[in-house]
């Protein structure tokens, strides 16, 4: 299930630690937010072809613990708030669908492990659109 988490693309971590033609406060913004989404790639990498339910389930804690780290994060940016927000949704949503997937191992119930497959595979279109919107924000205008 695990697999199937794309990440924000480390692009998007490149893109803004090398901005040239926004304003301090939102390359100081952009850099935050995806400081955070590496930490979750790595995470989501490390553990990706893993059969260690526990390893699974330690990923699934820091999919909520990394949403809590965005929805702390201090921005004054409305879009990037907007972006935070959209994004802490979806490491929730990677969290709920993993531990859903860990029930329906645990109880060999193939519907829900369905269900929770469909539901990775939605958020991860959601992640991805956010992480391309976020992208073309952050990056110079000119």
């Amino acid at each position: 299930m695990i697999k199937h988490f794309k990440g924000l693309t480390i692009g998007l971590l490149a893109l803004t630690f090398s901005l040239t033609g926004c304003s301090e406060s939102k390359i100081a913004q952009c850099q935050k937010i995806a400081q955070i989404s590496q930490k979750i790639y790595q995470q989501a990498q490390a553990s990706r072809h893993t059969q260690d339910t526990e390893k699974v389930r330690e990923t699934a804690q820091k999919f909520a613990a990394m949403a809590q780290e965005l929805e702390q994060l201090s921005l004054d940016d409305p879009k990037l708030q907007t972006y935070k927000t959209d994004l802490s949704q979806v490491y929730q949503s990677y969290s709920k669908s993993t531990f859903l997937m860990l029930e329906a191992i645990k109880t060999k119930n193939i519907q829900t492990a369905k269900l929770a497959k469909e539901e990775v595979i939605a958020t991860s279109k959601k992640e991805r659109n956010i992480g391309e919107e976020m992208v073309n924000y952050c990056q110079p205008s000119g």
